[in-house]
């Protein structure tokens, strides 16, 4: 089979191509044959060395895929050969194949095809908890989404909206909040060039967001904390600005 290979630390234009042998499931594995893979950020964050969970090379990357179930291993009844399923795995997804435990695989349903159902999981999954599991976001609230453009501030905008909440897009350019907008977004702010806290104010009658997601970090997210609400709540999500925020904490004890 050909995969995706990162035989050295560093950007995603080192990775190579390579013919490796087929894989075979082991015990209560599935082995799946890979139709689309999805680009996730921490792909790249794994292949420069630079997540949380290293990965030691020469590995394959990719952690989310949509594909077929080719075979199973022992002592699993299902799903079937030649099931169209998803899942998600650490590495392994950018190849012809991938094997991993059933449990990580889900059903892809009739009338979704594989690049949306590869590129789906992560980033609405992540979205959809970063706003109400942790968030606690319900309808009528003001909800900013920082890096709107992006993967998960995609999926986050859209989620929103669909529950019913109004969306603050924060992204970089004007480019990328027409996409926010096209997806629900009730206003914009470009963060670059306006300042983020001032306008979270004015857009929300002088109050502030009731929820703020985060998947950017860097010097935007105090300007954002600063711009919520008093009892609102903040979610970091990720740092894709590559600085981890040092948040002053009476900040937190303002709000």
């Amino acid at each position: 089979m050909r995969a995706a290979r990162c035989t050295e630390y560093g950007p995603p234009g080192g990775l190579t191509v390579a013919e490796l042998d087929d894989l075979r499931p082991g015990p209560g594995e599935v082995l799946v044959r890979v139709h689309a893979a999805a680009v996730n950020f921490p792909d790249v964050l794994i292949v420069a060395n630079r997540y949380q969970v290293p990965a030691p090379p020469p590995f394959t990357p990719g952690s989310e895929f949509a594909g077929v179930v080719a075979a199973l291993g022992a002592g699993v009844t299902g799903p079937p050969v030649g099931s169209p399923v998803a899942g998600a795995v650490l590495t392994g997804a950018f190849a012809e194949q991938v094997v991993v435990p059933v449990a990580s695989l889900r059903q892809v349903p009739d009338g979704l095809d594989m690049v949306h159902a590869a590129a789906f999981h992560v980033t609405y999954a992540t979205a959809y908890h970063s706003l109400v599991t942790v968030g606690r976001g319900t309808a009528g609230e003001w909800a900013a989404v920082l890096g709107a453009a992006g993967g998960v501030g995609s999926a986050a905008v859209d989620v929103a909206t669909r529950l019913g909440m109004r969306v603050v897009a924060a992204a970089s350019s004007e480019e990328r909040l027409t996409v926010a907008r096209k997806l629900g977004a009730a206003a914009g702010v470009d963060y670059v060039r306006e300042d983020l806290k001032l306008r979270l104010r004015e857009l929300t009658s002088g109050e502030g967001a009731h929820l703020v997601i985060d998947p950017v970090g860097g010097r935007h997210a105090e300007a954002a904390l600063r711009g919520l609400r008093r009892g609102g709540r903040f979610v970091t999500v990720g740092y894709a600005d590559g600085e981890i925020p040092r948040i002053p904490l009476n900040l937190v004890l303002l709000k």
